[in-house]
């Protein structure tokens, strides 16, 4: 064998057990629809699907990003189909406003939608150590691993994507 195919055994040897701890939790969390509609189309699917993948293999970092992706960009799908031309520019904070005042999500999916925008803002813009929102500061202020810390907001942000696949799917019964 080579190192390549070494390394892959390895991983399945030490990590299987975690992967499918992490796919279950995703089976037990999928909301029950039968038709998923993934709204701006291909993308949408990659990213959803990208998302899940990465959090399995506990890309939380990843998968939280994608997540957010995924948010975004159904809503501005969808409020684009809707006639919005000026939406595709808007922020993320900004389109969460808009889709809410135009009634497209509840007070409670704002809340939630934000809340994953609110922990993809310290991953991907700049925050000193110290800064109350770091992964570092949250670990040592929660007593936790930063690791944990990234599976449990990479599961907020799953559940936030479960809600929106929900919402705009399909159920036959």
């Amino acid at each position: 064998m080579n190192s390549a195919e070494d390394w892959l055994l390895n991983e399945d040897k030490h990590c299987w057990d975690g992967r499918l701890a992490r796919l279950k939790w995703i089976a037990a969390e999928y909301p029950d629809v039968d038709i998923v509609i993934f709204h701006g189309g291909l993308k949408s699917q990659y990213l959803f699907e990208e998302a899940r993948y990465c959090y399995v293999y506990a890309q939380y970092i990843a998968s939280t990003l994608l997540s957010l992706a995924f948010i975004e960009n159904i809503l501005t799908s969808v409020l684009y189909a809707y006639g919005d031309n000026d939406i595709p520019k808007a922020r993320i904070s900004d389109l969460l406003v808009k889709a809410k005042k135009d009634g497209l999500i509840s007070d409670s999916e704002f809340d939630l939608f934000d809340k994953v925008r609110k922990i993809r803002n310290p991953i991907t813009h700049f925050r000193k150590p110290s800064d109350k929102k770091s992964i570092e500061y949250r670990g040592v202020e929660n007593d936790s691993h930063p690791h944990e810390l990234l599976e449990s907001d990479a599961q907020t942000a799953l559940k936030a994507t479960f809600r929106l696949i929900a919402k705009f799917s399909i159920s036959l019964v």
